[in-house]
C-alpha cells in the first residue's frame, strides 16, 4: 500500500484456528450458526472464541493489577504515533534484553524519545509459522526488569515485542511497564520492513468494557 510517499507495513500476524499459544490457554475455535446457501441460510454467521493474550495484541494495565486501567479506559490513540526501532538480535533462545543493550543502541543510532513507542526488532517474528515449540517452548526474546524500567524512565507510550511475552517468567517487567503507563503489545512482525530506525505508528483497539487486552491490527507509515 502506498500513501504519497509513504509506505505502509502490517506488523500484525494473521489470526485464526491454529494460532500457536500457550499450553494452558483455550484454542481459537469457530462455531458456525449459519452458512450463507446452505440448509436455507441467508448469512454467514459465527462465534469466534478466542484468548485475548494470543495472536497480535495489547495488555492493558488491568491484565497486571485488578486496580488498574481496563482497556475501555485507555486513550484510543495510544497506538499511534512516533515510533523508534532497535534492532538487538537475538543471540540465543532466552535472550534476555537488558538496559545496558537498549543504551548501546541509542549510542549507535539516536535517543529513545518520551512519548516514543519502542518496537524491541529481535528477528524472533521468524518463528512464528515454525509452531509452539520454536516460537514458545525453546525459549523467547524478554525483557530485563531494570531494561523495563529505564524505558519507564523514558517515559515511552508503549513497547512492542516480537515475542509472546515482555517475561521470561513471573510480570516482573509487565508491571514496571504497565504500572507506569506504557502499553504492551506483543507478538508483532515484519519489523524488517520498515527498513529506518524510525517510523509512524497506527491502529486501534475495541473498547470492550473490564477487558486485560485485545487484538489489534499495527501498522507502520515509513
Amino acid at each position: 500500500m502506498e500513501l504519497g510517499k509513504k509506505r505502509v507495513v502490517d506488523l500484525s500476524h494473521t489470526h485464526g484456528e491454529g494460532i500457536v499459544c500457550e499450553p494452558y490457554i483455550s484454542k481459537y475455535q469457530v462455531e458456525w450458526l449459519g452458512k450463507a446457501g446452505i440448509d436455507g441460510g441467508h448469512a454467514n454467521l459465527e462465534v469466534r472464541s478466542y484468548c485475548p493474550h494470543t495472536g497480535t495484541h495489547m495488555d492493558a494495565p488491568f491484565h497486571v493489577n485488578s486496580g488498574w486501567s481496563t482497556l475501555n479506559q485507555l486513550n484510543p490513540l495510544v497506538l499511534c504515533g512516533p515510533a523508534v526501532v532497535v534492532q538487538i538480535p537475538a543471540a540465543e533462545h532466552w535472550h534476555r534484553i537488558t538496559k545496558e543493550e537498549l543504551i548501546a543502541w541509542e549510542n549507535a543510532h539516536e535517543e529513545i524519545r518520551p512519548g516514543d513507542a519502542v518496537l524491541l526488532f529481535t528477528g524472533h517474528a521468524d518463528k512464528w509459522e515454525e509452531g509452539f515449540e520454536e516460537f514458545i517452548g525453546k525459549g523467547y526474546p524478554y525483557l530485563d526488569v531494570l531494561a523495563a524500567e529505564y524505558l519507564a524512565e523514558k517515559q515511552i507510550r508503549l513497547l512492542g515485542t516480537e515475542s509472546i511475552n515482555v517475561d521470561r517468567t513471573g510480570m516482573e517487567a509487565h508491571r514496571m511497564l504497565l504500572g507506569n503507563g506504557v502499553i504492551i503489545v506483543e507478538n508483532i512482525c515484519r519489523l524488517e520492513q520498515i527498513g529506518a530506525d524510525r517510523c509512524e505508528l497506527f491502529g486501534t483497539f475495541p473498547a470492550v468494557r473490564g477487558a486485560s487486552g485485545a487484538w489489534i491490527r499495527l501498522m507502520a507509515l515509513v
